[in-house]
């Protein structure tokens, strides 16, 4: 039965996975480049980061992604970066090569980001699947799919920090899609179009607390992202020893309920963060969790015409 069971999940992963176009992170929190093009050059210093992401280990065909990223300030105003993206989800494989630009501006106690990413997306099923007896061979979605599906889309991004101690991020993923292959779908939400519906939303507060060296972070994210179940994070950090410890919990109060762990530190140029995710529905007893680890190198652009300020995650490389 069990046997059973999980090859019918399998077969799951491979038509379901096939729509999700959006990576989802848990370390959105700490590195909100991983999501929001807004970000980019945000914080007036470089960041090369890896993270890496399996969901749901010890289930079979259980996704698991690998993102390498560079983000970094141009000049005073601008900001540029990149990204490669590979992710597994049972026998479906995604590669996705992902540019980011911003237009960052000060108005008053407001430090404001904008930008946009251009993305580029190819999906491929493994051939192996052909031999698969609970599918069609002769499907002609699943044929085109071991072929490779392309995409190009583009997101919109919005970020504010006021006063050192408010922040606010929008974004718009797959604003813009445009399917640059003919394989024949049935499902009309798969063609090119605009995604407006979809939107991340954050908003937090940094909380200083001199006397006990200590910050709090209370915040807020509301994901409503394609073909993703709707998601509602509750998020608390607590930062440390001058951020050189970080802790963090997660609530997800919808889909059955979920909870995610974080740990963090900062040494010198280096920030090191984990985090643990963990469900309350009934698909939990199959696996063991979700693990998500990330690792970063940044340093401060030395020459600045207009100074800006860190915020909290960089005030240590300082």
């Amino acid at each position: 039965m069990k046997k059973t069971f999980s090859t019918l999940i399998f077969g799951l992963f491979v038509f379901a996975a096939m729509a999700q176009e959006q990576a989802l992170y848990s370390h959105y929190q700490v590195f909100p480049h991983l999501i929001n093009p807004g970000v980019t050059g945000f914080d007036n210093s470089y960041i090369f980061l890896a993270n890496a992401r399996s969901s749901w280990t010890g289930f079979p065909g259980s996704p698991t992604t690998y993102t390498f990223m560079y983000n970094g300030p141009i000049g005073d105003k601008l900001g540029l970066g990149g990204s490669i993206l590979s992710e597994k989800i049972g026998a479906q494989n995604v590669t996705r090569l992902q540019g980011s630009y911003s237009f960052r501006f000060q108005v008053q106690r407001a430090r404001i980001g904008l930008g946009l990413t251009t993305e580029f997306l190819r999906r491929r099923v493994s051939g192996d699947v052909l031999n698969n007896p609970i599918v069609d061979p002769n499907d002609g979605v699943l044929e085109g799919s071991v072929d490779g599906q392309r995409l190009f889309t583009s997101s919109f991004g919005a970020h504010l920090l006021f006063d050192e101690r408010v922040f606010a991020s929008l974004v718009l993923p797959t604003a813009i899609r445009a399917r640059l292959d003919e394989i024949p779908l049935d499902d009309p939400r798969t063609e090119s179009g605009s995604g407006i519906q979809y939107y991340i939303f954050q908003l937090g507060a940094i909380v200083d607390v001199p006397s006990q060296n200590f910050k709090l972070v209370p915040s807020i994210a509301i994901r409503n992202v394609r073909d993703v179940p709707f998601q509602f994070d509750l998020n608390l950090q607590g930062r440390f020893l001058e951020d050189k410890l970080i802790a963090g919990l997660t609530y997800r109060p919808n889909t059955g309920g979920s909870m995610a762990f974080l740990l963090g530190t900062h040494y010198k140029q280096f920030n090191l963060f984990y985090t643990y995710d963990v469900s309350f529905g009934p698909f939990q007893q199959y696996n063991s969790g979700s693990h998500e680890f990330s690792v970063a190198y940044a340093f401060e652009r030395r020459k600045s015409r207009v100074p800006l300020e860190k915020t909290d995650l960089y005030e240590q490389n300082q």
